[in-house]
């Protein structure tokens, strides 16, 4: 790529009236809309001037624009005015924040100023329009196929380490959330929406750093320990994180199958309790400025948990369905353990040449996972002596992935172009030894046994463009990916090799019918691939009687979505319709041949939903804000069952999520936060999901001139976050109680201590391949 070579610089000094310093004003360089601050002296220096005249704009709020244009290289002394309107009005925007704002293509939810700024991230997601938190999983819009991104850059991490990061980043440090429910072109083609955690930005100078402590008090104690530390300079941005967990985890599960034609119901009372003692989130994130047009991105993030381990004693009565009678039982012992290891690094170069733009993204990750598991059951059945059975396996999964991509764009006051290129390789290996104990020595079996390799080349390419006039504003952009994919895999045996090029457009237009009123129409059509650990079609057996099997042949999913929205000041309505081929899920069948109970990852034929939704945010006081936002949506899943008919699956879901934010004194160092989620029934595949709520109190102290942060916070008081997963029909009768032991009481301290005004350097962006992990 060429380079082209700046020389030329601009010097100044900003102050006001009374010669005092004006820190972080706006300095816009009118040719190419490039904006740069001044320093907490006043003091600027542009580089990167290609040639003279040159017209420039100084904004700071509450005080009178100032433009100026050079002939020439010059040290500019400049003195700005106050300007009374802009301060009036600038305090009224700040009173009636938060704010929704309908963008063409997503709805952004402006927290700036509010006191939800109080709460961690992750509470803040908790609280944003159309993202529901359900087993502590996010959604949009019921979909749980999503990407997080924060200031665009993706994060590689399952759904555990997402929540953990989030929750320790401080809520202060969030300018707003933007919600994607239909990704434009430039977006990867996988996933149902993108969730966009804005940060602030800002460019003060210096240190900055933050020692927090966490103690999580459920069935079983967690803590946390961890540290933040960020340095800023004119040419560096560093950020480092780091946290230490450990705690033990709980899950308890409550399984009912009933075979009807042998007339004996099996219950199965699980409780898993995970020792996870050690456990490492880290990541880093480097920015460097070679130029007022050039910057270099460069990080890694990862996670290790090297002794994940259980002991799990799961009993199993079996009842004549007749009599209620006791008929038989046995117990199942579970020694389990679990170490897993990630890391992801990424290197970015961004150049701009006036109106144009060019980005190159590099990411790579590794991944490795092993399972060991010593399995015994105790029989005692009707009619039979009592007898013991044991196997083992262990599991080994390594993952290795590379992604490049180029991206080009082309934006001024009316139109803006995108486009782009990628490529990206993955490369899957699952290696499972089965060990049979039946003889009382584990002795390899190879029936039972399998080595699995999945290999996948995607090659994408993307055209976006964006055009405004008048009141009206129109995107459209269509994005093709071509994927190969080789899998192998010994036992079963099974060799696949397919080619497939899927075209991926996206239209939206929007109508500025005032100012604050807005209508809107979108559609786009999407994909969500599978997870590389349900590709696998081994069988992985938690115990004599179930166990897990992937699928080789598994399809992607096709979505369609169209969306319409209206938008009045703070109100924001949509209705949305989406059509699923082939949606991929985990459902579990019972065999009535051999009593085994069958967790399968497979797709059913198709699905649709048809819904509407509206949020709003209210400013009662200045100090105290209500959230709003109510769904309803009628769900379609058409399943082929275990008989071969195709059956339908339907259900009307609805859900309510109601919050507060209260500042408690004058002072701002007390703030209180009430919420309470509310998701009826629903539906997947051919399991009923029962209703479940959540309510939540979260109180703020801020002491020692906000340095010291302290945080109570009382989750799913009523312990009402749980399910009941059913299915019946044809000779499938079975469900499953399933709670995650969401109640829990939490306490939080933060120490802060530099310059707390300083920004952190923005995290790579990392790839579709990536979140697939």
């Amino acid at each position: 790529m060429p380079t082209i070579i700046w020389s030329q610089t601009i010097k100044g000094h900003i102050e006001n009236e009374n010669q005092e310093p004006i820190s972080e004003s706006g300095i816009e360089i009118n040719e190419n809309k490039s904006i740069f601050y001044s320093d907490k002296e006043g003091n600027f220096n542009i580089e990167g001037i290609s040639k003279f005249p040159v017209s420039i704009t100084i904004k700071k709020t509450d005080y009178q624009d100032y433009e100026i244009t050079l002939e020439e290289d010059e040290f500019l002394n400049i003195i700005l005015k106050k300007d009374t309107v802009k301060s009036i009005e600038s305090v009224t925007i700040k009173a009636n924040k938060p704010l929704l704002k309908r963008k063409i293509d997503r709805l952004e939810f402006n927290i700036d100023k509010t006191p939800l700024q109080n709460l961690n991230a992750w509470d803040i997601l908790k609280n944003t329009p159309n993202i529901l938190v359900k087993n502590e999983e996010l959604s949009v819009r019921g979909n749980s196929q999503i990407i997080v991104t924060i200031n665009d850059k993706k994060t590689l991490m399952t759904q555990e380490q997402l929540k953990q990061l989030l929750e320790n980043t401080d809520g202060n440090n969030v300018s707003s959330v933007e919600v994607i429910t239909n990704p434009p072109a430039k977006y990867e083609a996988q996933g149902g929406a993108v969730i966009n955690i804005k940060m602030k930005q800002n460019v003060l100078s210096g240190y900055k750093g933050r020692i927090s402590t966490r103690y999580t008090q459920a069935t079983y104690s967690k803590g946390l320990i961890g540290t933040s530390q960020s340095y800023n300079t004119d040419k560096w941005q560093l950020t480092g994180n780091y946290n230490f967990v450990t705690g033990d985890y709980v899950r308890y599960n409550f399984d009912v199958v009933t075979f009807d034609k042998d007339k004996t119901r099996w219950e199965s009372d699980m409780v898993r309790k995970t020792h996870a003692h050690e456990q490492h989130v880290y990541n880093f994130s480097g920015q460097y400025t070679v130029d007022s047009l050039s910057t270099i991105q460069f990080g890694f993030d990862g996670y290790n948990a090297p002794n994940n381990n259980g002991h799990y004693n799961v009993p199993t009565n079996i009842y004549n369905t007749e009599n209620n009678q006791l008929q038989s039982y046995y117990l199942t012992s579970n020694k389990k353990r679990q170490y897993d290891n990630s890391f992801n690094s990424y290197l970015v170069y961004d150049k701009k040449f006036g109106n144009h733009n060019l980005t190159w993204t590099n990411n790579s990750s590794t991944k490795r996972f092993k399972e060991n598991q010593d399995v015994e059951t105790l029989l005692n059945f009707d009619g039979q002596p009592e007898s013991n059975n044991r196997f083992a396996n262990n599991s080994i999964q390594d993952i290795s992935l590379y992604a490049t991509q180029l991206d080009y764009r082309f934006s001024n006051d009316k139109f803006t172009l995108e486009s782009g290129l990628k490529y990206s390789f993955v490369n899957n290996k699952n290696d499972l030894d089965f060990f049979d104990g039946t003889s009382g020595t584990l002795i390899p079996d190879l029936t039972k046994s399998n080595l699995f390799n999945y290999k996948e080349n995607i090659f994408a390419g993307y055209i976006s463009s964006e055009y405004k006039w008048k009141k009206w504003e129109m995107k459209a952009g269509l994005r093709s990916e071509t994927t190969l994919i080789k899998t192998n895999s010994d036992n079963p045996v099974v060799e696949n090799k397919t080619t497939r090029t899927g075209l991926f457009p996206t239209f939206y237009l929007m109508y500025n019918l005032k100012e604050d009123q807005q209508l809107g129409f979108s559609y786009g059509k999407r994909i969500d691939r599978p997870n590389y650990d349900f590709l696998n079609p081994s069988k992985s057996y938690y115990n004599l009687y179930s166990y897990f099997q992937g699928d080789a042949y598994l399809k992607s999913t096709i979505i369609h979505n169209l969306s319409l929205t209206y938008t009045v000041k703070d109100w924001n309505f949509e209705a949305c319709y989406s059509y699923i081929k082939d949606p991929s899920m985990e459902i579990s069948i019972q065999n009535p041949q051999t009593f085994e109970t069958v967790y399968n990852y497979t797709n059913i034929d198709h699905g649709q939903n048809l819904g509407v939704n509206f949020s709003k945010s209210i400013s009662i006081k200045p100090y105290w804000k209500l959230n709003l936002f109510g769904m309803g949506e009628f769900q379609e899943n058409y399943f082929m069952g275990t008989d071969k008919i195709l059956y339908k699956n339907d259900v009307f879901f609805y859900n309510a999520n109601v919050s507060t934010q209260i500042t408690l004194d004058k002072a701002k160092t007390w703030d209180l936060n009430v919420s309470y989620v509310y998701n009826s029934k629903t539906i997947q595949g051919s399991f009923d999901i029962s209703s479940s709520q959540r309510t939540n109190i979260i109180v703020n102290k801020k002491m020692f001139d906000k340095k010291l942060e302290a945080g109570l916070v009382f989750n799913d008081i009523f312990r009402t976050d749980k399910n009941i997963i059913s299915t019946r029909y044809a000779d499938q009768n079975q469900y499953f109680k399933d709670y995650r032991d969401t109640q829990y009481v939490m306490i939080n301290l933060k120490y802060n201590f530099g310059n707390q005004k300083v920004k952190d350097a923005k995290a790579g962006r990392k790839t579709d391949e990536q979140n697939r992990l």
